[in-house]
């Protein structure tokens, strides 16, 4: 099904993330976990990678490309986020808003649009992962003593 796919996970340490990487290399596929908080190792699959930067996106590409002979696919996982983030609605301040919006919105636009070239060759795949927040209202019961809160950008 996914055998020996080149699949590119952003956010991949993430807890969702991790379980997706876990799933695509159950099926017999090559997830790499690109994520800001590794260190690029991809004899270990593992790629630093700043998704609201182009050149880290460029970069990171080109050199998974170069490594793998291929890129099959790109799950966009990783959101982005200022640390007043999860905040209060009513405690956000607008830049903060504004920031967030840009960098969410922005990185998934410039992932897919860096890595087309790449999938065009091979005929692969992307997956945007969202939130069920934007298409229904918040279940706040999810959230009753946890200490969280549901981001006001849901």
């Amino acid at each position: 099904m996914l055998k020996d796919k080149v699949i590119i996970v952003t956010g991949g340490n993430g807890l969702l993330g991790l379980e997706m990487i876990k799933n695509i290399r159950s099926k017999g596929g090559i997830a790499i976990n690109a994520d800001i908080t590794v260190d690029t190792d991809l004899t270990k699959y593992e790629l630093k990678l700043d998704v609201t930067s182009e050149d880290s996106i460029l970069d990171s590409f080109k050199m998974v490309n170069a490594y793998f002979g291929k890129i099959d696919g790109l799950v966009n996982n990783a959101y982005p986020r200022t640390k007043e983030w999860g905040n209060k609605f009513e405690d956000i301040k607008l830049e903060s808003w504004k920031t967030n919006v840009d960098l969410q919105m922005n990185s998934v636009f410039n992932c897919i649009q860096k890595i087309i070239p790449y999938l065009l060759e091979s005929k692969g795949s992307i997956v945007n992962i969202g939130s069920v927040y934007g298409v229904v209202g918040n279940d706040f019961t999810v959230y009753e003593n946890t200490g969280l809160t549901s981001p006001a950008a849901y």
